[in-house]
């Protein structure tokens, strides 16, 4: 089983990749990232516009050409991809997801996920539906790190800024040592890092009851299995 990954940045790449890890025994040497692209070192990314290396725009346009999308599929073998993106800008011209009422809405996760992933089937033209897992962040992929540090109950999705949340608990709960991570230029690394509890099979069941996004994403993984 080979497995390739579409996502908005290096760090999802991470997240997701721990997740594959804990969910499915999946090794590195198994995944293939296929976008954002690695050969980017950060000071060509700080010359590049965003749009340029990594989020939901090319993360939709990657969906719309398919080129990598069929070049991954065209060895006759297991395959699968990830496709992962943020909910957070779902307003935005192109991407143009309704969001649904989220205060006193038990639903809000799953329906805002559902949206999603019709938008994301539309710009695939509903092709390798049976081939792709969608891992929808809501609202950011950092809400589901949080569910390995926060020690307050309830979704981490609640949060409207996830990232801000995140940094606020790590400041907190990290050692002076271990907080030298956030300061790691290369998201891939800091992510891997932030995220390696993912990789065990049990903690993954854990932290997965702590965000519905996030137990959708692993509990779809299932079917691979």
């Amino acid at each position: 089983m080979y497995i390739g990954i579409i996502a908005e940045g290096k760090g999802d790449l991470a997240v997701i990749t721990n997740i594959l890890k804990g969910k499915l025994s999946v090794d590195k040497s198994d995944v293939e990232y296929l976008q954002p692209e690695l050969d980017f070192d950060e000071t060509d990314l700080h010359r590049m516009r965003a749009e340029q290396f990594s989020n939901w725009a090319i993360v939709r346009e990657t969906c719309m050409k398919k080129k990598k999308l069929s070049d991954f599929f065209s060895i006759d073998e297991e395959r699968y991809v990830i496709i992962h993106i943020d909910t957070a800008e779902a307003e935005e011209t192109n991407y143009e997801v309704e969001r649904p009422v989220k205060h006193d809405n038990p639903s809000y996760s799953k329906e805002l996920r559902d949206n999603v992933i019709d938008r994301v089937n539309e710009w695939l033209e509903n092709q390798f539906s049976k081939e792709i897992f969608y891992a929808i962040a809501i609202e950011e992929t950092e809400a589901w790190v949080l569910t390995i540090y926060t020690d307050r109950q309830g979704d981490t999705c609640r949060y409207n800024d996830p990232k801000k949340e995140l940094n606020r608990v790590l400041n907190k709960k990290l050692s002076k040592k271990e907080r030298k991570v956030l300061t790691l230029g290369n998201e891939l690394i800091k992510f891997d890092k932030l995220t390696k509890k993912f990789g065990k099979a049990k903690n993954l069941s854990e932290f997965m009851m702590l965000n519905e996004s996030l137990n959708f994403f692993c509990k779809s993984l299932e079917t691979i299995q």
